[in-house]
């Protein structure tokens, strides 16, 4: 009994004890580890929460990541020539080349498009798209559809004028707008794009190039957030953007 009793007491004593030595045990240690990494990677995971309306996400942050600090390879490009060099205004920006990478992206789709659509009642990829948009949803509005289709008005009424002529798209009141049409797809409308369902996912392999998994999860992050930052201003500002440009 008295044994246990002086056991007890010698037990904070003890603690006490085991307690310094490991104290002493991870500060011997850390003079053997080098906490750079850990600590650049804190700081740039306090800069990707600090981005504006961004919610944190790993997967989101890694994306972040790799657009800050992957460099781009320089690929000599033979259809840009060198005399324009001699004059400073046209001498080409970063900008100007992600500008004319989507042009030419755009015109390669558009071309596959054309061959996947040989044959159908579609001619087009935008008849393509706001029919498949409209797929979507049970109806919508002509400016909606146009809307989201990133189209002029004048060009959209074009392109739904032409569904309409091939019956694939059904018009009808708008129950909240007398001066106002809804347009539908219809039964035909989805049996000619199931038709070309297949060929165009083919296309969009084809579009997709030789780029990894990754790499095209890295790109559609990158033209999400080239798109969020253009659709606020198609759809919110679009009359003062377009003056800033003539100014």
């Amino acid at each position: 009994m008295a044994q246990n009793k002086d056991q007890n007491l010698n037990l904070p004593n003890y603690l006490a004890c085991f307690n310094t030595k490991l104290f002493f045990f991870f500060l011997l240690l850390q003079q053997f580890m080098d906490y750079t990494f850990l600590k650049e990677l804190i700081a740039l995971a306090e800069q990707y929460e600090q981005q504006p309306g961004r919610q944190p996400h790993v997967h989101d942050f890694a994306c972040w990541l790799l657009s800050g600090i992957v460099p781009t390879p320089y690929q000599p490009d033979d259809r840009i020539g060198t005399q324009h060099l001699q004059y400073n205004e046209a001498d080409e920006k970063i900008e100007t080349t992600i500008a004319r990478m989507v042009i030419y992206m755009y015109r390669y789709a558009r071309m596959y498009t054309r061959q996947a659509l040989e044959g159908s009642i579609l001619q087009t990829a935008d008849e393509f798209g706001y029919l498949a948009t409209l797929l979507s949803f049970e109806h919508l509005s002509k400016t909606d559809l146009i809307t989201k289709n990133i189209h002029e008005k004048p060009t959209g009424m074009e392109i739904i004028k032409r569904l309409l002529r091939y019956e694939v798209i059904d018009q009808l009141d708008d129950p909240n707008d007398k001066r106002g049409k809804l347009v539908r797809i219809n039964d035909k409308g989805r049996g000619v794009l199931f038709s070309v369902f297949g060929k165009m996912g083919r296309v969009s392999d084809l579009v997709g190039g030789e780029l990894t998994p990754p790499e095209k999860e890295h790109l559609v992050y990158l033209l999400r957030k080239l798109d969020r930052f253009h659709y606020q201003i198609f759809t919110t500002n679009k009359e003062a953007a377009l003056q800033s440009i003539v100014q």
